[in-house]
């Protein structure tokens, strides 16, 4: 595989208008400093409490850079414009950390909602829900801890287990594979009960359920091992998402807070390592196991599709899929989509003041990562430079 192929900005691009470009450009010169990032997270949730007029400002920045609409609707027409490039979509009414039964409740309808409206368009093979957006958090940091729990506890997790069975049973009816999105890692052994306890019932012949694995945890070979082997114990397919993770910031302060080890890898390189090693894993053992990569990393990219080469794995092999997010790394997407490869982007979609938890993740997340933002800038100048030569 040519390793210049995520250097064609001209397709990477195409779906920008020059003024969006130049928008792209501002914010990631902007997040590429960390102090900014956090000053301004800090700036965005304090105005927000105060109940002060900034959502205007989110949304017209780092909202329209990484969400595609307010609503399903509008989040529609971005999804049809990926189709004209071989790329599919995942829609996610993306909400967390909500702690009422109102909000959980409310959340369940938008993801039904989107599971049916998926199943409606050949372009949108997957859809997600974020666990703390059906639940409490403190619950599953209780089962991941397995802690009694009390009776309004008891009670608390059959509305919980009734909300992600109700979301499976209609991706089941509808025909639409879902991801659980991912946690904190003091969080997650509790969503990972409840997500392989319907892994059991619902991924009898293929994967209809995904579980999300972030690579810069330590311990994170060792669940992907567990995964195959208690697959084959009670004959399900496990399917899985491997990112490299997104809290970054917040595991390493909380556990330095507590007192306990670092769960995150020691550096970037060890995280990439652990990734890769992922990668190798999970093709070796690719009659298992259904999955998808979501990665921003231009090698991870290039190491799947040459260990899909080695293997004798076609590239449009359907137990395999690459994902990015939406409003980034568009030089990975659109290449390996171009190839034939299968390649989705997940497009959040919601109001705006409820995602921006998301947004404030993303634009750290381009900010701790390194060399990320320094990528996106340096390829959105090539564009600009190769635009005026040919205008």
């Amino acid at each position: 595989m040519s390793k210049n192929l995520f250097d064609n900005t001209k397709l990477a691009f195409e779906l920008k208008s020059n003024n969006s470009l130049r928008k792209s450009l501002f914010l990631f010169n902007i997040i590429k400093y960390p102090l900014i990032v956090k000053f301004g997270s800090f700036l965005i949730q304090f105005f927000l409490k105060l109940k002060l007029p900034v959502t205007a400002i989110v949304k017209n920045f780092l909202f329209d850079q990484f969400c595609v609409g307010l609503n399903e609707k509008e989040s529609m027409v971005t999804v049809k414009k990926l189709s004209k490039f071989n790329l599919k979509s995942i829609l996610h009414y993306h909400v967390e950390g909500y702690e009422s039964e109102k909000s959980f409740d409310e959340c369940l309808l938008n993801t039904i909602k989107t599971i049916k409206s998926a199943s409606k368009n050949h372009d949108i093979p997957f859809t997600v829900f974020k666990p703390t957006g059906l639940g409490p958090m403190k619950l599953f940091h209780k089962l991941a801890l397995s802690s009694t729990l009390n009776e309004k506890e008891k009670n608390s997790l059959k509305r919980v287990e009734k909300r992600f069975e109700l979301c499976f049973r209609a991706c089941k009816k509808y025909g639409v594979k879902i991801l659980i999105d991912s946690e904190e890692s003091w969080i997650q052994p509790g969503v990972d009960l409840l997500v392989e306890k319907y892994m059991i019932i619902y991924n009898k012949k293929n994967a209809l359920i995904y579980n999300t694995v972030q690579m810069y945890l330590k311990n994170k070979i060792k669940y992907l091992q567990h995964l195959l082997s208690y697959s084959k114990k009670k004959s399900f397919i496990p399917g899985v998402k491997i990112v490299r993770g997104a809290y970054m910031e917040k595991e390493r302060s909380r556990s330095k807070k507590l007192g306990y080890d670092d769960p995150i890898c020691d550096n970037k390189i060890a995280t990439d390592e652990n990734f890769n090693n992922a990668l190798k894993f999970l093709v070796s053992n690719i009659k298992y196991f259904n999955f998808i990569v979501g990665s921003h990393n231009e090698e991870s990219s290039y190491l799947l599709m040459d260990l899909m080469k080695r293997n004798k794995i076609k590239r449009n092999n359907s137990n395999i899929w690459f994902a990015q997010l939406y409003g980034m790394s568009d030089q990975i997407s659109f290449n390996i989509a171009n190839l034939g490869y299968n390649v989705c982007k997940l497009l959040p979609y919601g109001p705006v003041e409820e995602v921006i938890p998301y947004l404030i993740r993303r634009a750290e997340e381009n900010s701790s990562v390194k060399g990320q933002s320094s990528r996106e800038l340096e390829l959105i100048k090539k564009e600009f430079k190769r635009r005026r030569i040919n205008s």
